[in-house]
């Protein structure tokens, strides 16, 4: 089940996993989206929106819940609740997985972004909605 749920405490029960020591930064423009199962949060999808843009600040979903879609639910949800010009996310050249999901999702590599995470390049993926 998808929710609309800016409460970034209900997200910390699967931080540990996810980044430990992770605090992301929530202002006006954030929205949060999380995936529950049996009333736990499996999964979050967190993203600005900025008048006519929106980006992707992180998605995340726990080992044992992935390759089922949730990603792609979370996502899809959002694109269908906000009406922008464009989407844009970062993503690291290592994740072979989120770059496939995200080019199913019609975004398309903009750049390169050299050592943009420790171990890795980052690409800048956009996908142009009007």
């Amino acid at each position: 089940m998808i929710e609309k749920n800016n409460n970034i405490d209900e997200l910390y029960s699967i931080f540990k996993e996810y980044k430990e020591n992770y605090k992301p930064i929530i202002n006006e423009f954030t929205n949060i989206y999380t995936y529950k199962i049996d009333n736990n949060v499996v999964a979050f999808l967190i993203f600005n929106i900025m008048y006519e843009k929106c980006e992707i600040i992180d998605i995340f979903v726990i080992d044992e819940y992935r390759r089922k879609h949730i990603a792609e639910l979370l996502i899809t949800n959002m694109l269908d609740d906000y009406t922008v010009e464009n989407v844009t996310l970062e993503v690291s050249t290592k994740n072979i997985s989120a770059i496939k999901l995200y080019e199913k999702l019609g975004f398309k590599v903009v750049a390169t972004r050299k050592n943009y995470y420790k171990d890795s390049d980052g690409l800048l993926m956009l996908r142009e909605i009007r």
